[in-house]
């Protein structure tokens, strides 16, 4: 018994091929451009933490005393 020849018309399979290649492709894309979004939300939220930590007043304990200045020891 003889088995029929795969498609032999190249043309044909390229074009599958190629199509196939590229939803792929459109595919990565597409999730690559959805993880960017996500991560560039997570920057404008830690830029607007910073901006609003910049402009709260500093609560600044100015009763402690400075540290004394570091002397090494003279062997």
């Amino acid at each position: 018994m003889l088995f029929e020849p795969l498609n032999s018309d190249g043309e044909k399979r390229s074009a599958q091929y190629h199509a196939a290649r590229l939803a792929m492709l459109h595919d990565r894309v597409v999730k690559r451009m959805d993880r960017v979004d996500h991560l560039a939300d997570n920057v404008e939220h830690a830029a607007a933490v910073l901006v609003e930590a910049t402009h709260e007043p500093a609560n600044v304990d100015m009763s402690c005393r400075p540290l004394p200045k570091f002397q090494p020891d003279t062997v």
